[in-house]
C-alpha cells in the first residue's frame, strides 16, 4: 500500500488507525518534505515504512520512488489519504484482481461526501474525439460514446474504462515494470489519465468494480483552475499539436457552456 503525504498527515493517520491494513501488508508512506518527524514515528507505532523526501516532488514521482523500494511481491494499492476504504472492499478488490486471467488494475466506484457518483473515477481514451465527446456533451446524450471521462450514467452502467483514478487503484505487482512508471511531468492532476491510457494502448486491461464503493469526500477538483490547467497541459503533451489545440478549445467551450447555464463544472 502506498500513501503520499503532503500536508495531510491527519488523514493518513486516520487510514492507519482504520484497520484496513493487516500486519502482513507492506505499507509505504512517502513524505513529500512535509512532516518527516511525524511520518518517521509511524514506523514504530504502526509498522509502516517511511520514505522521506527532502521536498515536494509531486504525487507521481513519490509513487514511483515507493514502487522502486517496495518488495512488490503482492498487488500494489495506491490510496489517497482522504479516501475512506473499508477492509471488506479491499478484500473484494484483491479477489477480483484474481489470477493471471484477471485485469491489470481494478478500482471501486468513487462517491463524494454526499453519496453521489464522482466524475473522474474512470474514463475513456485520450483522443481528440473522446475529449470532444465528453466536453461537448455528446457522451451525455449518447451513452455509447465514450468520452475521455465517463459520465455518471456510464460509470454505473458497465461502460469499459481505458483508465482508472489513482485515488484508489489496485494493480498487479509487476504492472509498472510492464507499462512504465507514472508520468512525472505534472506535479498533480492528470497522471492517472496519462498513465492509464498509455498502459491501455500498450495492452493493459482495467476494470471498474461498480458494485464496490469508496468515499472520496474531498475529490472534487474538476472545477478548479489548477485542474483545468493541468488537464489542458496533458492534452497538449499527449496529443499531436493541432489535435491538442482543438482539444483544449473543446474543453474551454464545454466548461464555458456549463458555467453559462449554471451547471456544476465537472
Amino acid at each position: 500500500m502506498i500513501l503520499v503525504n503532503y500536508r495531510c498527515a491527519d488523514h493518513i493517520e486516520a487510514r492507519l488507525r482504520s484497520g484496513v491494513f493487516g500486519p502482513s501488508d507492506e505499507v509505504l508512506i512517502v513524505d513529500n518534505g512535509s512532516d518527516p518527524e511525524r511520518v518517521s514515528e509511524w514506523e514504530s507505532r504502526y509498522g509502516v515504512r517511511a520514505v522521506l523526501l527532502a521536498s515536494n516532488v509531486g504525487f507521481a514521482a513519490a509513487v514511483n520512488k515507493a514502487v522502486a523500494v517496495s518488495e512488490r511481491s503482492a498487488p500494489i494499492l495506491l490510496l489517497n489519504p482522504d479516501l475512506v476504504l473499508t477492509g471488506a472492499v479491499l478484500d473484494a478488490l484483491v479477489a477480483q484482481l484474481g489470477d493471471d486471467d484477471g485485469p491489470d488494475g481494478i478500482a471501486p466506484l468513487l462517491l463524494d461526501g454526499g453519496g453521489g457518483v464522482q466524475v473522474g473515477a474512470a474514463g475513456g481514451p485520450l483522443t481528440l474525439a473522446a475529449v470532444a465527446g465528453y466536453f461537448l456533451m455528446v457522451s451525455h446524450l449518447l451513452p455509447r460514446v465514450r468520452g475521455v471521462f465517463l459520465t455518471r450514467r456510464q460509470l454505473t452502467s458497465g461502460t469499459p474504462p481505458s483508465w482508472l483514478c489513482m485515488a484508489c487503484l489496485l494493480v498487479r505487482a509487476d504492472v509498472f515494470d510492464r507499462f512504465g512508471p507514472v508520468p512525472e511531468d505534472e506535479l498533480v492532476y492528470g497522471e492517472d489519465l496519462a498513465w492509464g491510457t498509455a498502459a491501455t494502448d500498450a495492452g493493459a486491461r482495467f476494470a471498474l468494480a461498480r458494485e464496490l464503493t469508496a468515499v472520496h469526500a474531498q475529490g472534487a477538483s474538476g472545477g478548479s483552475a489548477r485542474w483545468v490547467a493541468a488537464f489542458e497541459r496533458t492534452l497538449r503533451r499527449r496529443l499531436p499539436p493541432a489535435q491538442g489545440t482543438v482539444a483544449v478549445l473543446c474543453v474551454r467551450i464545454g466548461l464555458g457552456a456549463r458555467r453559462l447555464v449554471g451547471r456544476r463544472v465537472d
